[in-house]
């Protein structure tokens, strides 16, 4: 009698596991991709703020050592935005805009893949179609832009300029993946007034 009673019970300790052991793997991982989530957020604001402070600063100056430093460019800007951004693959379409869809990346047809992004500097307007677009080096080393792109207008005062970071984040649970239909667009932008004296 003894020993039956044990077997019950183990089977059914087995059965209530089957039964919650999903729905404990699905929150563990739902934890996990929120944390991913909030991570890539705070990594791409710092991101965004880097790139706008550089796209901004003046720094043409000739240093100690004689050496000549020139105003930043585009390809400066990207630059420090990928070195705070190390996790993300990021890239520019059309580094001085338009942005897709009016600035709004919800329901837009153009979207990074999944886990890489897009970086625009632009005015601060939210599709980025005004002047000036970029800061006051020009594009520097990144190639001319392609069709559609608008072309650079450099600010030359003390205009604004914004930097915006689209990401296609791609949670790592197929069941929220289905949800979210594989497309959770992380934005991030700053906008600074350029720095620049003459």
């Amino acid at each position: 009698m003894k020993q039956g009673y044990f077997h019950s019970q183990r089977s059914q300790g087995l059965t209530e596991f089957a039964i919650i052991a999903p729905v404990i793997l699905l929150l563990t991982f739902g934890i996990i991709d929120f944390g991913r989530g909030l991570y890539f957020y705070i990594t791409l604001q710092q991101a965004a703020n880097e790139g706008a402070r550089v796209a901004v600063r003046a720094s043409y100056f000739i240093d100690p050592g004689g050496s000549t430093h020139q105003w930043p460019t585009d390809a400066d800007v990207a630059t420090a935005v990928q070195q705070h951004a190390v996790t993300e693959n990021l890239a520019n379409p059309c580094p001085n805009g338009p942005i897709p869809n009016g600035g709004n990346p919800v329901g837009s047809p153009s979207l990074p893949p999944s886990n890489t992004g897009w970086i625009f500097i632009t005015d601060p307007s939210s599709a980025g179609n005004g002047t000036p677009n970029g800061p006051r080096g020009g594009l520097g080393v990144l190639p001319a832009p392609g069709p559609g792109c608008n072309t650079i207008t450099p600010a030359v005062g003390n205009e604004a300029i914004k930097v915006t970071l689209w990401f296609n984040f791609q949670p790592l649970t197929p069941l929220i993946q289905q949800a979210v239909g594989n497309r959770i667009i992380i934005t991030a932008y700053a906008v600074y007034r350029a720095e620049y004296s003459n």
